[in-house]
């Protein structure tokens, strides 16, 4: 029984790493250049870090290997990113955000790592070695995985490290779908500490926000969709929301649009929190609202809203 104890133990410690290590992590720009070569500053926010993207992304050629580190690799990718280069700042921000996460999925991961390796295999059973081994095996696949991430990490410092935010800023306005949702999602707040340094990356968030909404809603984007209609609901709390403010006709406006895409399986609860929502407003504004909707939805949108916006989903998942 105690051998039994302990493999569940060690199953829970496993799983808990596993989940911390879905974390993010970053830090927002720092006054200084973060590349080697010096980088134009950007206008508006007093950090470091990428510039605001020319109005039409650009092509800038072929990408470096994905093997090569970030350390060889980062002043030419952020100057590509810079000029407006798509795949260029995609690729930034991805390593960036794979190698801000390393240093902090070692941390948590080492001592459920050597709490495995500690235990003793005397006296367990057959299907208590079968688990054992199942675990010994899942570490191995995260050590493999870890040391790989060293390599494409090695010669990343913290001033390119802290350049995270800014980038995934640039990558936004350049087009990048994920980058956006993060952007809006979480923006500055990415890293609350650099708020203490750059209070005025809030003024940047408000400046990008809005064009990358219509940017979003253009696009058929259902994750910025999503994120407005929780924005927008009284009593929200984020980033977003407190730079929207709560407005129950729009709450309802981007909820029934969210609601149009529905899975089956999600479309009575949508409509219970529609149906709550319009007792508070007007006929005019319902059907003003209604019909601003389904014109978006016909225009603009297609698929399931719902199939990328599970519940819990991740604004900032790259």
């Amino acid at each position: 029984m105690k051998w039994k104890h302990a493999i569940m133990a060690c199953t829970a410690l496993v799983a808990v790493a596993g989940v911390y290590a879905l974390g993010r992590w970053s830090a927002l720009p720092t006054p200084e250049t973060a590349s080697r070569a010096a980088q134009t500053r950007s206008a508006g926010d007093g950090a470091g870090g990428a510039d605001a993207a020319p109005a039409t992304p650009a092509k800038g050629g072929v990408l470096p290997p994905v093997s090569a580190s970030l350390g060889a690799t980062f002043s030419d990718l952020q100057a590509r990113a810079n000029a407006g280069d798509l795949d260029a700042a995609r690729r930034l921000v991805r390593d960036l955000d794979r190698c801000s996460r390393l240093r902090a999925n070692e941390w948590r991961n080492a001592g459920t790592t050597q709490a495995l390796l500690d235990r003793k295999t005397d006296g367990m059973s057959a299907a208590q070695l079968r688990t054992y081994q199942v675990l010994l095996d899942a570490m191995d696949v995260r050590q493999q995985t870890a040391g790989r991430n060293r390599e494409m990490c090695a010669g990343a410092d913290d001033k390119m490290l802290a350049t995270l935010v800014a980038n995934i800023a640039q990558a936004a306005r350049l087009g990048d779908a994920d980058a956006r949702a993060c952007y809006l999602g979480r923006g500055p707040l990415y890293d609350v500490r650099g708020l203490i340094e750059h209070p005025g990356v809030l003024q940047g968030y408000r400046r990008d926000a809005t064009a990358m909404i219509d940017a979003g809603l253009a696009a058929g984007d259902w994750r910025v969709v999503d994120l407005l209609q929780r924005a927008y609901e009284p009593g929200a709390e984020g980033l977003l929301a407190g730079m929207l403010g709560p407005d129950p006709a729009q709450h309802y406006r981007y909820l029934k649009l969210y609601r149009l895409g529905a899975e089956p399986h999600r479309v009575a609860q949508l409509d219970r929190q529609i149906a709550a929502i319009a007792a508070s407003l007007s006929p005019e504004q319902r059907y003003d609202a209604d019909r601003w909707a389904q014109g978006t939805f016909e225009d603009k949108f297609s698929g399931s809203s719902t199939t990328s916006t599970p519940p819990g989903w991740e604004a900032c998942s790259f």
